[in-house]
């Protein structure tokens, strides 16, 4: 059965629909994944909790489509599937997918409290007979993904540190003078690897005068996804590279102020959060932070 997989949303949106793509996968269903151009390709991949064929819904195509104009014919019957999973709340969307599938299963993209989103994504696919209750594989990267990744990583020791202090908001990023000092207690002496985004200049630098730092910036996702997978430890706020660290398998701890980490949790098989005690980033004690990363990297360690 071919499935249309349907999610707007940013980098870690789409890391969260994992566990209903690899439901989807164990049950035999072909997946095609639609979402935005930027993040869309991190779960183009060889692995089971990924996809094969991706449609970007910002592109012209999808705008000719949605506009009924001749020009999105083509596009249409590309699209036109067995049934579709559409994570959205319009109307006028559900639709027009209703036309490319007999079946649309529809979710709110936006998790209600207490739940879990990547769980709360993933419940439509029970109506195809799917179990999205195990947690997703890890990300599987492309030879050329995991060498180009190899290139960077020998420049770094074998076990390194990996820092994101950035997000998609300045309320989510904890205090760049802390992610500093972390930096300097975890890695004396020692390269260790700082992610920067487009976004993430203002807090990215502080950090490049740490001794050590090897600055990782703009690298396409899945290059970044194979890099951060063979650090010992990473430690990131609630952001799509703390998403992507989770996903590929890396010891991830999640750093959480204004949003809720029961609910935006990354999903990976090491991963833990930390919440402010006030709901804000500069709330949070840097010893704290500093005991839980020691804790990871510790149980990392003794499960190698």
């Amino acid at each position: 059965m071919d499935v249309l997989v349907v999610r707007a949303g940013a980098l870690g949106d789409v890391l969260l629909l994992r566990r209903a793509v690899a439901a989807l996968r164990r049950a035999r269903h072909c997946v095609h994944l639609v979402a935005p151009s930027a993040p869309g390709p991190v779960l183009v991949g060889p692995g089971p909790a990924e996809v094969s064929r991706f449609t970007p819904l910002d592109g012209p195509r999808w705008a000719a489509w949605l506009g009924e104009g001749a020009a999105g014919n083509d596009l249409a019957e590309d699209l036109r599937a067995d049934a579709v999973v559409a994570l959205t709340r319009s109307g006028d969307l559900l639709a027009r997918l209703g036309q490319l599938a007999p079946r649309v299963f529809q979710r709110d993209p936006s998790p209600p409290p207490a739940s879990e989103a990547s769980r709360w994504f993933a419940e439509p696919v029970r109506g195809l007979g799917c179990d999205p209750g195990p947690d997703p594989p890890v990300l599987e990267f492309t030879a050329p993904e995991r060498e180009r990744a190899r290139e960077l990583a020998r420049r770094l020791p074998s076990r390194f540190l990996a820092v994101h202090p950035g997000s998609g908001s300045t309320l989510k990023n904890w205090p760049a003078d802390r992610f500093a000092a972390l930096a300097r207690a975890l890695a004396p002496g020692r390269r260790w690897l700082l992610v920067s985004g487009p976004a993430d200049e203002g807090s990215v630098a502080r950090l490049r005068a740490v001794p050590g730092a090897l600055v990782a910036r703009d690298l396409p996702v899945r290059v970044l996804g194979a890099l951060l997978a063979g650090g010992a430890v990473y430690v990131g706020n609630d952001s799509g590279v703390t998403h992507l660290a989770a996903a590929a398998g890396a010891p991830t701890l999640a750093l959480f102020g204004p949003t809720d980490a029961e609910t935006w949790a990354p999903v990976g098989p090491a991963v833990e959060t930390i919440s402010s005690p006030d709901g804000t980033m500069e709330g949070l004690d840097l010893t704290r932070v500093q005991e839980a990363m020691e804790q990871l990297l510790s149980r990392a360690e003794q499960q190698e």
